[in-house]
């Protein structure tokens, strides 16, 4: 269980494909001594903690110790994003991140009740810090203090929304994820919950966190909309949604939709690993043929 590791900083643009870029040629760029990484990386000292926790949690670097050094390389996912979309353009990475962060428990504990647990669709921050509050102590037997959940609920809300006009360079620089609109400000002033735009996210960016969610070819539509991690929680899918998506895969050959009476279930024709549909996926983008 983690809040507050991000020293308040949501992940900005341009961020990991920095981190990513430096740890290829400096593998401890965030543990060596005698470099300083503020310079390297052009932020400051706070922004340099963040940028390595969020490199973390969203899962595009390992943290490796060989002898007695604890050195930062790409991991596999980082090395996909990497040859495929380096600069963190397209709109499907962003999908992808979002997805390894509201999944992380671990490290990104708030990210990870909000979209799985969390079951208000409408709220406003004094909800939010209160029933975070409550999952805390619930879950882990610790009491948060009002301030540290009131900076969880701004960094997610920035991550999500748009900060609008802004007189600062550095506060115009927001998080990509903005770009998902998956949290919307309401007209009393309120926040909700946004189900996607159908054709919004790739087909096969839902098939791999079906695919990473499951060790069965078989599996109930039911779990796929309200199982922590899945694609109805992450991805705030309606019934509607989820079967336009499913359809979709369905007509690419990928599984079948098979509907009985009141058990509706997937049957996933090939089984791929996460990993393996993620570079599918961006092969797909970029008009290479399927092998």
């Amino acid at each position: 269980m983690k809040i507050r590791a991000h020293e308040t900083f949501c992940i900005r643009k341009g961020w990991l494909h920095k981190g990513i870029k430096n740890i290829y040629s400096n593998p401890r760029l965030f543990t060596n001594k005698d470099i300083n990484p503020c310079d390297i990386l052009g932020i400051g000292t706070n922004m340099v903690k963040s940028l390595r926790y969020w490199m973390n949690t969203v899962g595009v670097m390992d943290e490796v110790i060989e002898g007695s050094q604890r050195l930062q390389q790409p991991s596999r996912l980082g090395e996909i994003i990497n040859q495929y979309d380096r600069y963190y353009e397209e709109d499907g990475t962003n999908w992808i991140i979002h997805y390894m962060l509201a999944k992380n428990e671990e490290q990104a504990t708030a990210w990870y009740w909000f979209f799985n647990i969390f079951k208000s669709n409408t709220f406003d921050k004094d909800l939010f810090v209160k029933e975070l509050g409550e999952f805390l102590h619930t879950e882990y037997s610790y009491d948060c203090s009002e301030k540290m959940l009131s900076d969880e609920f701004n960094c997610l809300i920035n991550t999500y929304c748009s900060k609008g006009k802004s007189s600062t360079p550095e506060d115009m620089n927001e998080c990509p994820l903005v770009d998902l609109h998956l949290i919307e400000l309401t007209d009393n002033r309120d926040y909700k919950k946004c189900i996607p735009d159908k054709d919004s996210i790739h087909p096969l960016i839902i098939l791999a966190v079906i695919e990473d969610q499951t060790n069965k070819d078989e599996i109930l539509i039911s779990d796929l909309l309200n199982k922590p991690c899945n694609i109805g929680k992450i991805f705030n899918l309606d019934r509607a949604t989820c079967f336009y998506y499913l359809e979709q895969l369905q007509k690419m050959g990928d599984l079948e939709v098979i509907r009985t009476a009141g058990l509706d279930v997937v049957k996933l024709k090939h089984r791929e690993d996460f990993y393996n549909t993620i570079q599918r996926y961006y092969r797909a983008i970029n008009g290479v043929a399927e092998q």
